[in-house]
């Protein structure tokens, strides 16, 4: 699925008024926000991938704003209520563009079902959201592998999996099957255009894709 989505709009519909709270110091060179993402694959009886489990930690920024004006004081009910509505405005908002996910078998785009699950909290000091994107059909790896990639077309937001072992896991999988993320490995021209752009300006489709990170899933 081709994603379309300008940086304005992502400020605008996902991460709302990040910009009041970046930084002057970050007001030039893509990206400007960062999730930090991990995923479990997951997988039916029957050995077939049946969707993806993904986690997205948000930045400490956009966190600043989202719960802005709860203070420490605030009771659990209260904070949990105001999170659960950002979960369901950033849900509602990113079900458009395929929830920046793009997953791919046999050569072809995979297309997704409705979502059914979704949590949010407080971890760390950094919003956490939580959701399962079913695959309209499940996948047999067997003869072919799942490519998943998750990312801003626009590079806005730098969206990368976390620095720990369990960023990626694949769930109740078929002895044998295995994973290989690929790191991107952008030209000097598309880092020097990133470098250039302002919060201001729209990147093309193509330069979040260009630093997207890559995963392959195969079962014998």
């Amino acid at each position: 699925m081709r994603l379309r989505l300008s940086s304005l709009v992502i400020v605008s519909m996902v991460l709302s008024t990040l910009l009041a709270v970046v930084p002057m110091g970050s007001a030039h060179a893509h990206p400007h926000a960062w999730i930090d993402v991990s995923v479990q694959i997951l997988f039916n009886g029957a050995g077939k991938a049946t969707g993806l489990r993904e986690r997205w930690v948000f930045d400490e920024y956009y966190t600043a704003y989202a719960v802005g004006g709860l203070g420490k004081n605030s009771d659990t009910k209260a904070v949990q209520s105001k999170i659960d509505a950002i979960l369901h405005d950033n849900m509602k908002n990113l079900e458009e563009y395929a929830y920046f996910t793009e997953v791919e078998h046999k050569g072809k785009g995979v297309d997704f079902a409705p979502i059914t699950e979704m949590s949010s909290t407080l971890l760390g000091g950094r919003l956490e959201m939580t959701f399962v994107v079913p695959f309209k059909a499940d996948l047999d790896l067997s003869d072919s592998p799942l490519t998943y990639s998750i990312f801003d077309p626009t590079y806005y937001i730098e969206m990368l999996h976390a620095d720990s072992p369990e960023a990626i896991r694949l769930q109740a999988s078929p002895a044998g099957c295995t994973y290989r993320l690929i790191k991107p490995n952008p030209t000097f021209e598309a880092v020097g255009l990133a470098a250039a752009l302002d919060r201001t300006q729209t990147a093309s489709d193509g330069l979040g894709a260009i630093f997207a990170e890559r995963v392959d899933v195969q079962c014998p």
